[in-house]
């Protein structure tokens, strides 16, 4: 009934009982007033600031998702719990996993809908991983899976092999399945703006360059174990606002216009943890970011020139510039990734420790000299100048990159700092047209990096060996996960003996809430789970 309709009708009910009691004979009986009608609860908005706009609403589209948005227009099957080591429920009712790995089953709760109303059914969710497959950049995330069968509720996938890093995937903000209905109907371009999922809230408006608002979805509720509320959020609205000035970040937290920041920088953390007002949430990223050397370029043909590079490097340095916000890295897999193995850490660690007079003695055994006493060795009479690449729009690598600098310099090596927009790097590495870059790659799962960038034929990279192939192909298909931290284990040792890529650290990352919010869930990888969030006393 509308609201017009309501006011209508009570006017009638009135005029008759108006009408009644004139028309009796009685003197009219004192009456009870009525109790007024309790107004439902009004809910608060949440209000959200982020440095980076999002690319679209439609995770099958985009090559980068975050959790403020992505995570909550649509949930994914799975969750890896807290401390990334269980495979748990989350949008799915159930899941299982046969004893040789080949086998995910999915059960769905057919009454849990999209936000069109069309239930979340195992078909459904199957054609969602169809289209997933036949328009996403990251199609290959399936490569896995051979065969796709629906029993009633429950969604098979049937695998080639033993594929644990597909967990990771039907853990993140990229398996959330969307309506592929509402996509056909509104086409790809329309739907990457106001995606139909099964997430706690629905796409309201999307203000390019200000902000994206999105509503309760009040029919809402998962799976999760470990969270108190499975039901609809305790938000009526969750406002993202994108703030690229982390200065203006702050200065609205610390005001209380927005209640939660994201990518808070080094040089505020003191502020806010000084402020009563505010509580820092920090947490170590699944990242590698690594110095990438194009071995197919002067200087780094020569495998001594690169493990100069590396010696040279002084990560405590780097780590001291930006104040502690970077953790030290050696190997190919962070200790937030799974698969990551801590006693290959520390012995890379050692072995390639930063030593200056091991980066010289190997450049005068390439040859390198300085003939003209500029400071800047030579190899066979060329400069060894060349230029080092970083994102202008990272603060880290902007403070890190004239360390490097200075660093390389000490040893005789001129590299030029050259900043560029994230998107053109990822050009820039993928056409191999680069000398030196600052790279960073970022996912959970190590399967899901390195194989793209380090095997033959890899899109990211010049260099590839075929012992690394085989390393690289044994362990994506080792269902346990001890053995196969030790197989990228050996990935990591074998990379290490060519050096085409240097790991040097993982993100600490800090996100800052307003102190009168509580119930933040935050796993120790950064997923966040929002569902028993609240303001105090609400």
């Amino acid at each position: 009934m509308n609201a017009r309709t309501h006011w209508s009708r009570l006017l009638l009910v009135m005029a008759l009982a108006f009408s009644l009691l004139a028309a009796t004979a009685c003197a009219p009986a004192e009456e009870e007033a009525a109790a007024p009608e309790e107004k439902p609860e009004e809910l608060p908005e949440l209000i959200v600031a982020v440095p980076s706009e999002i690319q679209g609403t439609d995770q099958q589209q985009v090559t980068t998702t975050f959790n403020f948005v992505h995570s909550l227009i649509s949930t994914p099957p799975i969750s890896l719990g807290l401390q990334n080591k269980e495979v748990l429920p989350h949008g799915a009712k159930s899941v299982e996993i046969s004893p040789d790995g080949k086998e995910i089953r999915l059960t769905f709760d057919p009454n849990r809908t999209f936000h069109n109303g069309v239930p979340v059914t195992a078909e459904a969710v199957k054609r969602s991983i169809e289209r997933y497959v036949s328009i996403s950049p990251y199609a290959f995330d399936y490569d896995p899976v051979e065969e796709i069968v629906v029993e009633g509720d429950t969604l098979i996938l049937k695998l080639k092999e033993a594929g644990p890093a597909l967990l990771v995937v039907l853990a993140s903000d990229y398996a959330g399945p969307v309506e592929v209905g509402a996509a056909e109907e509104m086409g790809d371009e329309e739907f990457n703006r106001r995606t139909v999922g099964c997430g706690p809230y629905k796409v309201e408006e999307w203000v390019d360059g200000s902000h994206i608002t999105l509503v309760r979805n009040d029919d809402y509720y998962d799976f999760l174990p470990f969270v108190e509320n499975n039901g609809p959020f305790h938000f009526s609205k969750v406002t993202v606002r994108f703030i690229p000035e982390a200065f203006t970040r702050v200065s609205e937290l610390r005001a209380g216009n927005v209640h939660i920041i994201t990518g808070v920088p080094s040089e505020m953390l003191k502020t806010l943890e000084e402020d009563p007002n505010i509580v820092l949430h920090e947490y170590l990223s699944p990242n590698v970011r690594h110095l990438q050397m194009n071995t197919e370029r002067f200087p780094f043909q020569d495998k001594r020139v690169r493990l100069a590079v590396a010696y040279a490097i002084d990560r405590a340095e780097i780590a001291e510039a930006v104040e502690g916000t970077i953790k030290p890295l050696f190997s190919l897999v962070a200790e937030a990734m799974i698969s990551h193995h801590p006693e290959t850490e520390a012995y890379l660690s050692e072995k390639y420790a930063h030593d200056l007079d091991k980066a010289k003695q190997l450049l005068a055994e390439a040859g390198c000299k300085d003939t003209d006493g500029d400071g800047i060795l030579e190899l066979d009479g060329k400069p060894m100048t060349f230029t080092l690449a970083i994102s202008g729009d990272n603060a880290t690598d902007k403070k890190a990159g004239p360390i490097l600098q200075a660093q390389l310099r000490r040893i005789g090596l001129d590299a030029q700092v050259r900043e560029y927009e994230s998107r053109y790097l990822r050009e820039l590495i993928e056409t191999a047209n680069f000398d030196m870059i600052l790279r960073n790659w970022n996912w959970l799962d190590p399967g899901g990096v390195w194989p793209a960038g380090l095997k033959t034929g890899g899109r990211l990279a010049p260099w590839s060996h075929p012992e690394v192939d085989a390393l690289l192909d044994a362990a994506q298909v080792i269902p346990d996960e001890e053995e196969r931290a030790r197989k990228w284990a050996e990935v990591s040792k074998r990379v290490w003996e060519d050096v085409p890529l240097i790991p040097l650290w993982s993100d600490r990352v800090f996100l800052a809430t307003r102190a009168e919010l509580e119930g933040l869930i935050l796993s120790v990888s950064g997923t966040l789970y929002l569902n028993d969030l609240k303001l105090k006393g609400d």
